[in-house]
């Protein structure tokens, strides 16, 4: 498919487009996908649905695929949709998406006690 709508500009915003990864929340990832999708012409819908796919997380594009999205707009609510699930069943955590760091929450100290104390 690259081969197909490439051209000959090694950067072009087709090759951009394919190649941009799903590095924050899903709403920031939609609004990246959209700003190169509006700069690309000539593509069918089913391959921009397939591309938008292929840029999501592992988990979530598996997801978002068994769904069979019919429409761009149906592939991003869906992904939506499966981003808050993950999200809901995941354990609190604070997650830093720009420099990939995980903060786990703070928990309260376990209290020592002395011989004396357990007497």
């Amino acid at each position: 498919m690259t081969t197909h709508y490439e051209d000959t500009k090694r950067n072009t915003f087709f090759s951009q487009l394919i190649n941009l990864k799903q590095n924050g929340s899903m709403i920031e990832h939609i609004e990246d996908f959209q700003k190169l999708n509006i700069r690309v012409k000539y593509i069918p819908e089913e391959h921009r649905i397939d591309v938008f796919i292929g840029t999501l997380k592992d988990n979530i594009q598996h997801e978002v695929r068994l769904w069979e999205p019919d429409s761009l707009e149906k592939a991003f609510r869906l992904a939506r949709k499966m981003e808050r699930k993950i999200m809901a069943t995941r354990k609190p955590t604070t997650h830093n998406y720009k420099d990939e760091s995980v903060v786990a929450p703070s928990l309260p100290q376990p209290t020592r006690l002395t011989p004396q104390q357990l007497e």
